[in-house]
């Protein structure tokens, strides 16, 4: 892959002199925080005290559900929560299952499984759900979809029951028949369902709202903000067994839990039930009221987010290798395709991802079965991948998605055909185009400008997230002093940089940690000159506390 294009948003090079305030004031700017959004974005207000409005839910539609949801508690009713298999669904779920039976509603959830029952709300399922409770449920309650089914709806509502929608995806030009619609696309689905629970329980679990908004990748700005502040400050200071036993057995430190973790380490975890096995267990975590009941469902959970990560990389490797096998020398396609009967259906967008943001190509990866195959699709901002896909959708069975992800259904026997078509089309697109990634840093840094003080400025701007990505700097001419490989299977680089300005009286150096870049052991050698990329952490060991630089990008002069 080529060197990514560095894009920087300051002119400003920071060193050592730069104040306090102009270093925070440039990091603001960069993100575009006015100085009348400071005071909300260093200190958000807790969710609880804000409006409907501000979430831009209807008010109406909002006291629609209150009251239909209040009605169905004093008339003793049957009330099904149907949920979503991923995270914000699922977390959506356990939030309003677990307020609405404090007050005293009698209300069951429902987790659709991934293969037999397909994303989104589906007639059927629920359906087929009554029977097996043998209940009829008298309201229907979604979570995280429903604002586009309008068929399947009105096939539920058909059948006597009323449904309440809360969803957070963008809807078609026609509302479904429901009684009541709780939308907003501004949050995650499952602050739709902390809204909607808190009316009913003032301590609706805020730190699984913050979960679900984190996982479903929500902007970390204005609501989303003092949603994952305030759910982050109730996960460190009073989670649920469920999290509490998900915390201890991923490792994260509990006191210190971040959004990286509900991202990467927590979030993964609970989707990789759903894409394996039984999604319907990470809800039985999440609703756990005791330590042994969620102590095992921790550990099952666990125990599939390995499996999926072996399952993962065997089925990249094997994506890699077809890859490199039908790569064509003379004009190399500007799409990845990949196929193969052994690819799990529930981790091609993982493959899909994984391999465009190694090469920086879309990429189409299908889990191929007997008749009928399952597709994902990932893309660069070059290519909009879903007006791609239309200029052949009479291959598809079905298909829905956006301009940088897409997930379809096809006929066995019409992959290749797919292929053949959509490799012309991107290729056309993509013709005569420089491709190559882009990072974006802050602004250039000094290596005199690493202090423990720059660095607790930049924990100020915590959660880091979508719109608000942690400050990264570019640090040019740099010498590597010192370098060892560390890791167990030597996967990381520690690292020491030198600053080789010899007009300084002082020798100034930095530590450093390059994570996943152990392959690079062999290019750097000690008096070798970089630049790099890098964030600032603060590293306590032995009681004293040291700046030191995260390296995300190392580039030999």
């Amino acid at each position: 892959m080529n060197k990514p294009e560095i894009i920087i948003k300051s002119k400003t090079v920071i060193e050592k002199d730069f104040s306090e305030l102009d270093f925070l004031d440039l990091l603001l700017k960069n993100r575009n925080i006015q100085k009348d959004q400071i005071s909300d974005f260093l200190k958000p207000v807790f969710p609880g005290t804000l409006t409907p409005k501000q979430y831009k839910v209807s008010q109406k539609q909002l006291n629609k559900a209150v009251d239909r949801i209040k009605k169905a508690i004093k008339n003793e009713e049957n009330v099904l929560i149907y949920g979503d298999y991923d995270v914000d669904g699922i977390t959506s779920t356990a939030v309003l299952w677990q307020s609405l039976r404090y007050a005293g509603l009698k209300v069951l959830p429902f987790i659709p499984d991934r293969e037999h029952d397909g994303y989104g709300i589906k007639a059927k399922s629920f359906f087929a759900f009554e029977k097996e409770k043998d209940k009829k449920f008298s309201l229907l309650i979604t979570v995280d979809n429903g604002i586009v089914a309008n068929k399947e709806i009105e096939k539920i509502v058909e059948s006597g029951t009323e449904v309440i929608i809360t969803d957070h995806h963008l809807p078609t030009s026609e509302l479904p028949n429901a009684l009541a619609i709780v939308h907003s696309t501004q949050v995650s689905g499952c602050t739709l369902a902390w809204l909607l629970a808190s009316q009913f329980n003032p301590n609706a679990d805020l730190g699984l709202a913050a979960l679900g908004a984190v996982a479903d990748c929500m902007p970390l700005n204005g609501i989303n903000r003092s949603i994952v502040v305030h759910g982050l400050l109730s996960l460190r200071l009073n989670p649920s067994p469920g999290i509490k036993k998900l915390v201890q057995v991923s490792g994260v430190k509990a006191d210190s839990i971040s959004a990286y973790d509900l991202g990467y380490i927590l979030g993964p975890r609970i989707n990789a039930v759903g894409r394996l096995s039984n999604p319907t267990d990470a809800l039985r975590l999440l609703c756990s009221s005791n330590s042994l009941y969620a102590d095992k469902y921790a550990k099952v959970l666990d125990s599939f987010n390995k499996d999926r990560q072996v399952l993962q990389q065997d089925s990249l490797d094997l994506a890699e290798e077809n890859i490199r096998k039908n790569a064509s020398t003379d004009s190399p396609d500007k799409l990845l395709f990949v196929y193969d009967p052994s690819f799990n259906p529930g981790i091609i967008g993982l493959i899909a991802g994984r391999l465009t943001e190694k090469n920086y190509l879309p990429c189409i990866a299908i889990s191929v079965g007997e008749e009928v195959s399952k597709g994902s699709c990932r893309s660069i901002k070059e290519l909009n991948i879903i007006e791609s896909l239309r200029e052949v959708s009479d291959l598809f069975i079905d298909l829905g998605g956006h301009a940088g992800a897409a997930g379809f259904s096809i006929e066995t026997k019409k992959i290749e055909k797919l292929k053949k078509e959509l490799t012309k089309i991107v290729n056309k697109k993509l013709a005569g185009l420089d491709l190559k990634p882009s990072v974006t840093v802050d602004a250039e840094m000094k290596l005199e400008a690493v202090t423990v003080k720059n660095c607790q400025i930049t924990k100020k701007l915590e959660p880091f997230g979508i719109d608000n990505s942690e400050p990264l700097f570019l640090f040019k001419d740099l010498v590597v002093s010192q370098k060892r490989l560390v890791g167990s299977t030597g996967d990381h680089l520690k690292l020491k940089f030198d600053d080789p300005d010899t007009k300084k009286l002082e020798n100034i150096s930095a530590d450093a940690i390059a994570f996943k870049k152990g392959s690079m052991d062999g290019q750097l050698k000690v008096g070798d000159h970089v630049d790099i990329i890098a964030r600032l952490e603060l590293n306590t060991w032995n009681n004293t506390t040291l700046p030191q630089l995260m390296v995300k990008e190392i580039f030999l002069i």
